[in-house]
């Protein structure tokens, strides 16, 4: 029997070219946090504490979270910073394959008597000439008004194709802010921060054409409560909040507009 517990989880051997990378990771946080329990003088029962969060982070398996939620915006602006649209977080809840929804219309049940209709258009263009683009995928996801999202069908889910002149259309809710994490670690963290750990109102969003580099990003709603707090670190930038439009007709119904660009392949890497 082997001694060596866990060896069944352990990961393929790295190539030199990663190991090489691994090395400079660590050196480079090793060297970033000694700065910083030296500018904070930060005790060995710190530090303790901190280790024994990060177990309970382990054990939980939140700790990709916790690193999504500090890290993975500056990573995408400094590793995806291209023309056009600017990306963000996927999240947890998109299901792939949902239905073409030739009318544009993304919800499948009755909708609750406090919710906002939203029409929601806009044109997607080559983010180098300012193309309008036929035949564009959008793939929306959101949560319904009360923050919540549908993980076993496809209501308020839906893929859309732009026309030959790059417009799309789709109608749907106001969708609400909700609150992740609290029932695990990063919540408890944020509740020792006394911070709150809930996400600014949006809706998820793919964009694929063939030719051209696939985006993700969130559309945020111009007023939510949580637009200048939201607990992701750089999630909502001005560039990704909607502008509504109320309607004389009907005070529960906003009309929005959203423009978007995406880069051709061949431009990405050309630079």
């Amino acid at each position: 029997m082997s001694t060596h517990a866990g060896r069944g989880n352990e990961q393929p051997p790295l190539t030199a070219e990663q190991r090489e990378r691994l090395v400079r990771i660590w050196r480079s946080c090793c060297g970033t946090l000694q700065t910083v329990v030296t500018d904070l003088k930060i005790t060995q029962d710190e530090l303790k504490l901190a280790g024994q969060f990060f177990n309970r982070l382990g054990q939980s398996g939140m700790f990709p979270s916790l690193l999504a939620v500090g890290l993975s915006m500056t990573s995408m602006r400094v590793t995806e910073g291209f023309a056009g649209t600017p990306p963000n977080l996927e999240g947890p809840y998109h299901v792939p394959n949902a239905p073409v929804r030739n009318n544009g219309v993304l919800w499948e049940k009755p909708l609750s008597p406090d919710a906002r209709y939203l029409e929601l258009s806009g044109v997607v263009r080559d983010s180098g000439n300012g193309k309008p683009l036929a035949n564009v995928e959008l793939d929306f996801w959101q949560a319904d008004d009360d923050g919540v999202y549908d993980n076993v069908g496809y209501h308020l889910r839906g893929r859309v194709l732009t026309d030959a002149e790059g417009r799309y259309t789709v109608r749907s809710i106001v969708p609400k802010d909700y609150s992740e994490h609290d029932h695990d670690p990063i919540g408890e963290l944020f509740r020792a921060m006394d911070r709150h750990n809930r996400r600014a109102a949006h809706i998820h969003l793919k964009v694929r054409r063939e030719g051209y580099l696939p985006l993700t990003t969130q559309l945020y709603m111009p007023d939510g409560a949580y637009l200048h707090s939201d607990y992701v670190e750089g999630a909502v930038v001005p560039e990704l909040i909607v502008k509504f439009e109320k309607t004389d007709a009907d005070e529960r119904k906003v009309v929005a507009r959203f423009d978007l660009e995406i880069t051709p392949t061949a431009a990405a890497k050309a630079a």
